[in-house]
């Protein structure tokens, strides 16, 4: 077998591409920001509002943080396993003021939200308190476990 040497060889230099990556990487969580109203990193989903989704063995638990919104500007819907939040944050009218840093988003927002199990729309009880809406979906009858006795003889 032949060994080609080749004497001006040199391993590529990758750090200026990593660095573009790292860049386009940049320029594209500011760009997806407009959509997912700002919040990014680990530990955000980057959607808002922020939820909360826990269940027992009879129903399913939904908060979710809504300051600044009030209950009259939110919809709340369950079309089969789906539940959607829509609604709208108001911007405070404020007029001769000179802001240094605004960092609540305002707007319109939605977020649907696929639910482990279906629930009976007629029995959903919802609460806004304090800043955090409580929902409790209680599972359908056929989605509940149940237990099964054995016969012996």
């Amino acid at each position: 077998m032949a060994v080609f040497r080749y004497p001006n060889w040199r391993w590529p230099d990758v750090s200026n591409a990593l660095e573009d990556v790292e860049r386009a990487r940049r320029h594209m969580d500011r760009l997806l920001s407009v959509f997912t109203g700002g919040a990014s990193g680990p530990a955000s989903s980057g959607v808002f509002p922020p939820l909360i989704v826990a269940e027992d063995g009879d129903t399913i638990y939904v908060e979710a943080e809504i300051t600044g919104i009030k209950a009259e500007d939110l919809d709340i819907s369950v079309v089969g396993r789906t539940l959607t939040l829509s609604g709208e944050r108001k911007p405070e009218e404020t007029q001769d003021v000179c802001y240094h840093r605004r960092e609540r988003k305002w707007g319109s927002f939605r977020k649907a939200l696929n639910l482990p199990d279906d629930v009976n729309p007629d029995a959903i009880q919802a609460e806004c308190k304090n800043g955090m809406l409580k929902l409790v979906l209680p599972k359908s009858e056929h989605a509940k476990p149940r237990k099964i006795t054995i016969k012996s003889e």
